[in-house]
C-alpha cells in the first residue's frame, strides 16, 4: 500500500484537483493520501474508460489520473505527473 502525505500534493481549489509529482510514489495501481489536518486517509484508484477524463493512450505514460473511492467534497481527481 502506497501512502503519500497531502503536503506533497498541490491543490487547485477551483478545479477540485490534487497534483502530485511521480518522484514521491511513481504511478501505483492505487494510493492513499493522508491529511494531517483532518487525520483522514483517502484511497485513490486510476480512472477507467467510463470516466469522461479517461484517455485511451493513458497520456503516453506522462501522467495518470485517479479518483477517490469515497465521496470527497473538495477533490474530484488526483493527477500524478512526471516532473522534469
Amino acid at each position: 500500500m502506497t501512502t503519500v502525505d497531502l503536503k506533497f500534493c498541490e491543490y487547485h481549489k477551483y478545479r477540485k484537483m490534487l497534483y502530485l509529482a511521480s518522484e514521491y510514489c511513481g504511478m501505483p495501481p492505487e494510493l492513499h493520501v493522508y491529511s494531517r489536518h483532518t487525520d483522514r486517509t483517502v484511497k485513490f484508484v486510476p480512472i477507467g474508460p467510463d470516466d469522461p477524463k479517461f484517455d485511451e493512450d493513458q497520456w503516453d505514460g506522462e501522467e495518470q489520473w485517479y479518483k477517490p473511492t469515497e465521496p470527497t467534497p473538495n477533490v474530484d481527481y488526483l493527477v500524478i505527473y512526471h516532473q522534469y
